[in-house]
């Protein structure tokens, strides 16, 4: 986690990679683990020399002759120096301590920090630079976070995963064992099978909505579902009564354990959506996913189809797999108005996705962006392209062949550098060159650094870059740069390159 200072990294680090193997570890192996420099970690062990064990005991052994040991069976102890360790952290003090606390005022925080008024905005300013990426935000004013609800949920859960881990339990109010129980119930009622190692984090989430629930930070939606019993088959009627029974079932639960309403999005989305057509492996086919939401959202159904005939209009190619990307499309959707930016199902990671697609696939990116345009119009499927980086990802990943398709689509150019500093300065302008550049545009140069027309028939040159004019006309276009072009330059030679190539 970026909040999280190098020396409390090397802290952590070190407690992880001792209580990993019974045995003893010298600085230098501890160092080699690249936790840090030896000196460093010898520091860091004479202020860690504080930590004891249940009975009393140091945590950490520390002999001339064996090196540094710690009790193997402390895991647990050492869970809970990480987390004092964590929240030792300014940052992560104030984030747990606006999760959990009740309301305080700006100054109030000064005080209970014992930080000065520049400090707690510094320490807000890298908050949100860490918040920028979930598209919320902690703010002064009101020392809470705003943005996304569902979005802010998911922070808390990275968060409060990263600070308590999977053995410490971060609700007092909240019984860990409970939420087990319900959600062992929930996926019993709805059939779901989710691997054991993603229980503890999905009871996190859990805690984490109950917790937000409490506090009447709920899930709204401004739209509704088009579940229309009168529209629906014999079997749609049937599973959607089945779904309403789940409904009440784990809505009386959670009123008789936790003391709290679920409303009808809140069912859905937190508890019935999300493992249903999320990232765990159910018991349902593909095929079975499909006909329950073709019979339960019959137009937004209809929709991502006529989308998937738009997509394979633009190479005049089948999607071969076009059942799972129609699950992928619905499962989007479910998303689009809540989550930016999300890969995973609890995970955020980072991507230059859209950026690699403009690069790689220029003549995809240009359509799809055109169709998303036009998309944006429609009234069912304009929350739909809201998020047009997370919806390209998805297209991409899982078109087959759409690589192979690009490559046949778009023709090759072919450019030659030449200057008149010699051939290594050449390699240095069609390096610089290069870095933007899609993949299908090819670049030339020649250790003679000389040009005939022998040599640019041969290669298929089709453009000349050079820094001088040239002493000959080649029957070619001729673009001029400067010995030692700046940045400005390059991205206009890219985009007239680019241009010339469409």
């Amino acid at each position: 986690m970026d909040l999280i200072d190098n020396k409390s990294k090397r802290w952590i680090n070190i407690l992880k990679l001792l209580v990993s193997k019974n045995k003893w570890w010298t600085l230098q192996e501890i160092s080699d683990e690249k936790i840090g420099s030896v000196r460093a970690i010898q520091s860091d062990l004479e202020q860690m020399k504080s930590f004891q064990t249940e009975n009393g005991e140091p945590l950490i052994r520390i002999k001339p002759r064996q090196g540094i040991s710690i009790c193997y069976t402390q895991t647990i102890r050492v869970d809970y120096y990480i987390k004092e360790i964590l929240k030792d952290t300014i940052e992560i003090r104030l984030i747990d301590g606006i999760f959990f606390e009740e309301n305080m005022t700006f100054y109030e925080w000064m005080d209970t920090l014992n930080i000065s008024r520049s400090t707690l905005y510094n320490t807000i300013h890298k908050i949100n630079s860490i918040l920028t990426s979930y598209d919320i935000e902690l703010r002064p004013d009101s020392m809470q976070f705003h943005g996304n609800e569902k979005e802010i949920r998911q922070f808390f859960v990275e968060f409060l995963f990263e600070v308590y881990g999977s053995r410490l339990w971060p609700f007092n109010e909240i019984q860990k064992q409970d939420a087990v129980d319900l959600l062992q119930e929930l996926f019993q009622v709805i059939e779901v099978n989710v691997p054991d190692i993603a229980i503890d984090k999905y009871c996190l989430w859990l805690g984490v909505s109950i917790h937000r629930i409490r506090k009447n930070f709920t899930i709204r939606r401004n739209y509704t579902y088009s579940m229309n019993e009168e529209k629906q088959t014999a079997a749609g009627k049937s599973i959607y009564g089945q779904i309403k029974a789940w409904e009440k079932h784990i809505g009386r639960m959670t009123k008789n354990i936790f003391d709290i309403t679920l409303d009808h999005h809140e069912f859905v989305f937190l508890l019935l959506i999300e493992p249903a057509i999320g990232h765990f492996k159910s018991i349902e086919s593909v095929e079975e996913k499909l006909m329950f939401f073709q019979s339960h959202t019959p137009r937004l159904f209809d929709a991502i189809q006529k989308f998937i005939n738009q997509l394979e209009l633009i190479f005049h190619q089948e999607v071969a797999n076009r059942k799972v990307l129609t699950l992928l499309l619905l499962q989007y959707y479910v998303y689009s108005n809540e989550i930016t930016g999300r890969d995973g199902f609890l995970f955020k990671k980072k991507s230059r996705y859209l950026s690699e697609v403009k690069k790689q696939l220029p003549y995809f990116y240009s359509r799809i962006t055109h169709i998303i345009q036009e998309l944006k119009t429609d009234d069912i499927l304009a929350s739909f392209v809201k998020n047009e980086r997370e919806l390209i990802r998805i297209i991409t990943s899982n078109w087959r062949g759409l690589v192979h398709l690009e490559m046949e689509r778009r023709n090759v150019l072919n450019i030659f550098v030449i200057s008149t500093l010699g051939y290594n300065h050449s390699l240095f302008i069609a390096d610089l060159i290069k870095l933007s550049l899609p993949p299908l545009i090819h670049i030339f140069t020649s250790p003679e650094n000389t040009l005939n027309a022998l040599t640019m028939d041969r290669l298929g040159i089709d453009m000349i870059v050079t820094d001088t004019e040239l002493p000959h006309q080649f029957g070619r276009s001729t673009l001029l740069i400067n010995s030692f072009p700046t940045k400005k330059e390059l991205d206009n030679l890219h985009r007239r390159i680019v241009d010339i190539n469409d």
